[in-house]
């Protein structure tokens, strides 16, 4: 049988996500579990299960910032902070360790673009606006060309590759309900297919980044555990001010540890 011509946002997210952790309190616990896995980057290396715990922190944000993307009202200036942000921490860590790179925040900016493109591309097919279907697969196409460009191509460093910026457009790939889709297009869009594909973009990731990124996989039980709401509270300036934030203070501890460091800098 077809579905209904609409679907709003609230029956949608009933529909695909009923569980009891908000996106807030994932958010919450991907901070956590990123300020340990920093803690092992920066301060203690040699601590292995640091680095374990805080594989844990990448899929939740990634699967957080993709529903973000989809609910936001502006994208743009969603799009503009993260890439501003991620500008000037990247180029703050590439001074520190002589290596061009791209920290979490590019990769999600990257994401942004595939983002968009696609949602935008199937507004145009489902309104069946032919002109602009053709521009936005264009855009898509040009939007992926990007990516590939930056992550295989440019010599940066980006965190966790091509693989890493496409994680994220898992979540709603297949998402055709919020675009008035009817009948076999509906049923692609199940809470099956949307951990399903998410967990085999988190393999890949794991098999392009290395053993340990496999743990990243146990971040699906938490994932599935995921209401589909945002929470009592906004709170999206504090995660915001987070990634920097931490990052400082770890940073401004390692040097009091190793005041030596800022001499090869210089």
């Amino acid at each position: 049988m077809p579905c209904a011509p609409t679907l709003s946002a609230e029956t949608v997210r009933e529909n695909i996500y009923r569980g009891c952790l908000s996106g807030n309190v994932l958010k919450v616990l991907a901070c956590i579990f990123m300020f340990i896995d920093h803690i092992g980057m920066i301060l203690l290396p040699d601590v292995v299960v640091l680095r374990v715990v805080g594989r844990l922190a990448m899929p939740l944000f990634a699967f957080m910032f993709a529903e973000g993307c989809f609910y936001t009202r502006r994208r743009w200036r969603r799009f503009a902070l993260i890439l501003g942000l991620g500008l000037v921490t990247s180029a703050v860590m590439s001074f520190a360790e002589g290596v061009a790179q791209g920290n979490i925040l590019i990769t999600f900016s990257l994401s942004c673009l595939v983002i968009y493109a696609l949602d935008a591309l199937k507004r145009a097919a489902f309104a069946r606006e032919r002109e602009r279907t053709v521009i936005f697969s264009l855009a898509l196409a040009a939007a992926l060309a990007f990516c590939v460009g930056v992550c295989v191509f440019s010599g940066l460093r980006v965190d966790y590759g091509l693989a890493g910026v496409l994680l994220p457009a898992t979540v709603r790939l297949l998402d055709f309900r919020s675009y008035s889709a009817k009948g076999t297009l509906c049923a692609l869009y199940t809470p099956v297919t949307v951990f399903l594909l998410f967990a085999i973009g988190l393999l890949a990731v794991a098999l392009l980044s290395g053993t340990i990124q496999l743990f990243s996989l146990l971040a699906m039980v938490l994932l599935v555990f995921y209401s589909g709401e945002r929470g009592k509270y906004r709170m999206k300036a504090l995660f915001y001010v987070f990634y920097p934030a931490h990052l400082a203070l770890l940073g401004g501890i390692y040097l009091i540890l190793h005041p030596a460091f800022l001499a090869t800098l210089f």
